[in-house]
C-alpha cells in the first residue's frame, strides 16, 4: 500500500443515492520522479465536482459518461472526454448527468516541461483538450485509454506514453527550492530561498516560474491552502493557524479565492465525499 497523497484536489457534491469510489495507484519506479499517483473515480449517479485551486497539474479520462463544464460567464458547455489541467489558482464545476468513470494522473508540480518541453506558464489555469494538446498522439492515447478492459491495462498504457516522453529536468536546484516550500507547506522566507541558487533571484523567479506554472510567492501561498484544506480535525481558525495563516480571515479569504466557496459550504459538501483508498498493483 501506499501513503495518502497530501491532498484530494476538489470535492463531489451529493446527489440523491449519491456513491462515490475513489482508488488511489502508486506508479511504477521508472515514473516515481514525474508522476504522484494514478486514480480512478466512479460514482453511481450524476454529480457537481467543484474543481479548485492546485499545485500540481492533472491528465484525466472521462471513459465512461461525460461531462458539462460551468464556464466562468455562467455558461453550461460540453466538457472535453480527455484533458490536461496545469497549475491553478482559478476554480469552475464539472457536472456529469449520468453515471461516470474517470482515470487520472496527478504529477509532481515541476514535471510539464521535461514531459511536454513547453514552460508549466503555458499550462497555468488552464483546462486542454487533450486531443488538442498533443494532436494525433493524444487522440491515439484517448482511444486506447477508452478502450482499454481493465484499470491495470489503463496504467500500463499511461506509463508507456510518459515514459517515452520522459528526458532529464533542468534546474534541479528549482525542483529543490519547490521540494523546500512543499516541505514546510509554503512557510518559506522567498529572499533566503533565492539565494541558496547559483542565480539571480530574477533569473530564480523567472525559472521557477517555468517549471512550477506559478511565482515562488503564489505556489506558496496555493500550497499553504493545500495543506490546511487536508487537515482532519480542528475548529476552521485552529486550520488557519496549523496551516501557518495569520488569522482566520486570511484563510476564509483564500478559501473563497481559491474554491469560490464560503468554508461551512465546502465542508458541508465535502462531508459526503467518499474516502480515499490507495491501492498497488
Amino acid at each position: 500500500m501506499i501513503s495518502p497523497a497530501e491532498n484530494v484536489t476538489g470535492f463531489f457534491k451529493a446527489g440523491v443515492n449519491y456513491s462515490m469510489k475513489y482508488l488511489r495507484i502508486k506508479p511504477p519506479p521508472s515514473l516515481s520522479a514525474h508522476v504522484r499517483y494514478f486514480w480512478i473515480g466512479e460514482v453511481g449517479v450524476q454529480f457537481t465536482h467543484h474543481a479548485i485551486a492546485t499545485s500540481s497539474p492533472k491528465m484525466v479520462f472521462h471513459y465512461k459518461g461525460s461531462f458539462d463544464e460551468i464556464t466562468a460567464s455562467g455558461k453550461l458547455q460540453r466538457s472535453f472526454s480527455s484533458g490536461i489541467q496545469g497549475q491553478s489558482k482559478k476554480h469552475t464545476q464539472f457536472i456529469a448527468r449520468e453515471p461516470a468513470t474517470m482515470f487520472g494522473i496527478e504529477f509532481f508540480p515541476y514535471v510539464i516541461p521535461s514531459l511536454f518541453s513547453i514552460p508549466a506558464t503555458a499550462l497555468t489555469d488552464q483546462y486542454i483538450d487533450l486531443t488538442v494538446f498533443l494532436g494525433r498522439k493524444g487522440r491515439e492515447l484517448e482511444e486506447r485509454i477508452q478502450e482499454a478492459g481493465t484499470t491495470e491495462e489503463r496504467i500500463r498504457i499511461a506509463t508507456r506514453f510518459l515514459e517515452s516522453r520522459l528526458h532529464t529536468i533542468n534546474h534541479p536546484f528549482i525542483i529543490d527550492a519547490i521540494n523546500q516550500i512543499n516541505a514546510k507547506n509554503g512557510l518559506v522566507n522567498m529572499a533566503e530561498l533565492a539565494k541558496t541558487s547559483p542565480v539571480s533571484q530574477r533569473q530564480f523567479e523567472r525559472l521557477f516560474k517555468e517549471l512550477a506554472g506559478f511565482t515562488p510567492k503564489l505556489y506558496a501561498r496555493v500550497k499553504r491552502f493545500e495543506t490546511a484544506l487536508c487537515q482532519q480535525s480542528g475548529t476552521l481558525t485552529q486550520r488557519a493557524l496549523d496551516a501557518g495563516y495569520a488569522d482566520q480571515s486570511h484563510f476564509i479569504r483564500d478559501f473563497r479565492d481559491f474554491t469560490g466557496l464560503q468554508p461551512r459550504n465546502y465542508f458541508k459538501a465535502t462531508a459526503n465525499l467518499a474516502d480515499v483508498e490507495n491501492v498497488q498493483f
